[in-house]
């Protein structure tokens, strides 16, 4: 008899017997008690109980969907400001509408983005945990992988979700958009934004801190169009994934443009979750 069994018999000392609904609490209780803590569980309990996916949710779909709309009532907006002096532009159309939105989701969700990731990707921040987690995994990209993937995931799912409703902001406020253009735009500024993850996840193969790791990644991010200025390399920089939507709206971009920028984006993302698992896995606490 297992000691699960012991719960509906009889106690001796009070001679009462268990209720058959609070046994089965009691056992439910006990078996979820028993079930061990995965890593990725752990992570998307991280996110989840934290709270921090309300950050995402307002740097994305909250004030980066507001774009489109600024832009469409723009005339209305300053008049009711009162700003009789400011001119506004004219002839706004749909790319317009997502340069604000990536300007907004650029910015503010993108910090949020790489604060999230850099505080998760802090391993070896508080030795306690760090000495917890380092007995508890074997293999070293159990440190790195769920950590990044899980945060990485929680970004793309708030820019998606953002950019579903840019998408119907689009064809609402000014007319006919391609959809496949949209379906290119979404795919670019994803990979940008994985590629910027990865830069964090480069950043804290070499540093500990998460405000440390946090400035390295972004000030990476900020000094990553420099290659542009040898004209050979323009093709190949991924920074400009970010705005592709606004030049594949307003026609000055095809798809194809940006293909050289994808795959470079891609490399440098596999290559800096490599370094992160190599050093993250060998550095000593």
């Amino acid at each position: 008899m297992s000691r699960f069994d012991t719960a509906a018999e009889p106690r001796a000392e009070t001679g009462r017997t268990e209720r058959p609904d609070r046994t089965a609490r009691v056992v439910s209780a006990q078996a979820r008690g028993r079930r061990p803590l995965g890593l990725w569980r752990l992570e998307v309990l991280r996110v989840t109980r934290t709270r921090r996916w309300l950050l995402l949710i307002l740097g994305f779909p909250v004030l980066g969907a507001a774009g489109p709309v600024v832009v469409r009532y723009i005339d209305a907006i300053l008049d009711l400001l009162g700003a009789d002096g400011v001119t506004p532009p004219e002839n706004l159309g749909a790319s317009e509408g997502m340069a604000a939105y990536l300007e907004v989701s650029g910015q503010l969700g993108m910090l949020v983005a790489l604060g999230m990731t850099a505080a998760a990707l802090a391993v070896d921040h508080r030795p306690g945990l760090a000495a917890f987690y380092r007995t508890r995994t074997r293999r070293a990209w159990e440190l790195v992988l769920p950590r990044w993937t899980v945060a990485a995931a929680a970004v793309c799912i708030a820019n998606a979700v953002a950019t579903g409703i840019v998408w119907v902001e689009l064809h609402g406020l000014f007319g006919s958009v391609s959809d496949r253009l949209i379906l290119y735009a979404a795919l670019f500024n994803m990979l940008y934004l994985l590629m910027a993850l990865g830069m964090v996840a480069g950043a804290a193969a070499f540093l500990r801190r998460p405000v440390a790791i946090f400035g390295a990644a972004l000030m990476a991010l900020i000094l990553l169009p420099l290659p542009r200025l040898w004209r050979p390399m323009r093709g190949w920089e991924p920074s400009g994934l970010g705005g592709a939507g606004v030049n594949l709206l307003d026609g000055s971009d095809t798809p194809g443009d940006y293909a050289a920028a994808s795959l470079v984006a891609v490399l440098l993302t596999a290559a800096l979750l490599g370094l992160a698992v190599w050093r993250i896995g060998r550095r000593e606490m």
